[in-house]
């Protein structure tokens, strides 16, 4: 095992270099570019990735639990078979439609069709 601390190694790059199952403590990857990466069963923790760009990413089964996503931008992605729960929903749109629009407009069919039946 190699181990680095305290070290200053900014504007460096790594090529074909396998770094599984390996820890990042305390790191800052402030403009970093990860490319053609692996990171599957990884885990991102109190990780600060605001103006962060994803291109091209499979998080097919991910979890995202206690995640900031408010006023983050969502392009040709797939959704199919997504679970949100307890999720604060003000102002989201999908498709230029208000989801809290939406659900309101759900729910009263929903009652509506309980009282003729």
């Amino acid at each position: 095992m190699v181990e680095f601390r305290d070290q200053m190694i900014a504007q460096s790059r790594f090529d074909d270099v396998d770094l599984e199952s390996s820890e990042f403590y305390n790191v800052n990857l402030d403009k970093a570019s990860v490319v053609n990466a692996s990171a599957c069963d990884a885990a991102f923790t109190d990780v600060m990735m605001s103006n962060a760009t994803f291109g091209h990413v499979c998080l097919t089964a991910a979890t995202l639990r206690d995640v900031d996503l408010s006023a983050s931008r969502l392009e040709n992605v797939n959704l199919s078979n997504v679970d949100i729960r307890s999720a604060k929903i003000e102002g989201l749109r999908i498709n230029g439609h208000l989801v809290s629009d939406l659900i309101a407009l759900n729910e009263r069919i929903t009652e509506a069709s309980k009282v003729t039946t």
